[in-house]
């Protein structure tokens, strides 16, 4: 019974958070962090302050929940298809892909809030955002290590390679966010693929 009760107890919670993180999204996209109040959040979400400070201390600790979400989806849809079927080739243009993609669907929200981050948060921030660039690198180390064995491309320094295609990603998704640069996401994600491609396809 206790058991049963604990369920339906975390069920609702589950439902209020993510009614809270949805509402703090849309208004952290719309007013910036520091146009977000926690007022505006509870009503956003149509529901009481009291309710939004039950599971959260402040809007900074809803920024780094969300932060922390986007980022988990970040590497789980750039990583592990690093790893999957597909010659190298392949890999390269679906990971820029992934990438630009990536922020293309936060470009709103990275402009209206990641950008005015604080320094606590921002420092916060880029620690996660390191942990993914690194497992991004890895994986793309590992990868082009067993090309190499495989005589698929020419011997190079996998762990350098690794780090440039990784920083190269996430340059243009900058270029982009910052509207230094525009076009289809298709045409720039093959575009460096077939550039990396080229300096790495064995002769």
């Amino acid at each position: 019974m206790s058991a049963s009760k604990l369920s339906k107890a975390d069920i609702v919670t589950d439902f209020r958070r993510a009614q809270v993180m949805a509402a703090a999204r849309e208004r952290f996209t719309r007013h910036g962090i520091t146009g977000t109040t926690m007022d505006g959040i509870a009503q956003a979400a149509g529901v009481a302050k009291g309710t939004v400070y039950l599971y959260y201390k402040s809007k900074d600790d809803i920024f780094r929940q969300i932060l922390d979400e986007d980022l988990a989806h970040f590497h789980d849809e750039t990583v592990p298809p690093i790893a999957g079927d597909g010659d190298v080739e392949h890999k390269l243009r679906a990971y820029f892909l992934g990438v630009l993609g990536f922020f293309e669907r936060k470009k709103d929200f990275c402009e209206h809030a990641i950008f005015e981050m604080g320094a606590d948060v921002r420092k916060k921030a880029m620690q996660r955002f390191e942990v993914v660039f690194k497992a991004q690198v890895q994986a793309w180390q590992t990868l082009l290590e067993s090309a190499q064995r495989d005589e698929a491309i020419d011997p190079i320094d996998a762990r350098a390679t690794a780090v440039l295609i990784v920083g190269a990603a996430s340059g243009m998704a900058k270029q982009r966010l910052r509207g230094w640069v525009s076009g289809p996401l298709e045409e720039a994600a093959a575009q460096a693929a077939r550039t990396f491609w080229k300096g790495l396809a064995a002769r």
